[in-house]
């Protein structure tokens, strides 16, 4: 979890071969946050892994 700024829920960077994500869990849940990520990347409907930080 991070903490974000008030109506910042979360933030990703696109680096092409994959996303990072960052959700603030006090704004939005983790499927809420995935859900908004893939609107927000279509491509990753088709191919979305998760790895968390320290897998």
């Amino acid at each position: 979890m991070v903490d974000l700024d008030p109506g910042t829920p979360m933030m990703y960077r696109d680096f092409g071969a994959y996303v990072r994500m960052a959700h603030d869990a006090r704004q939005i849940d983790e499927a809420a946050a995935l859900a908004l990520l893939c609107v927000r990347v279509p491509r990753l409907v088709e191919d979305l892994r998760i790895v968390r930080e320290g897998d």
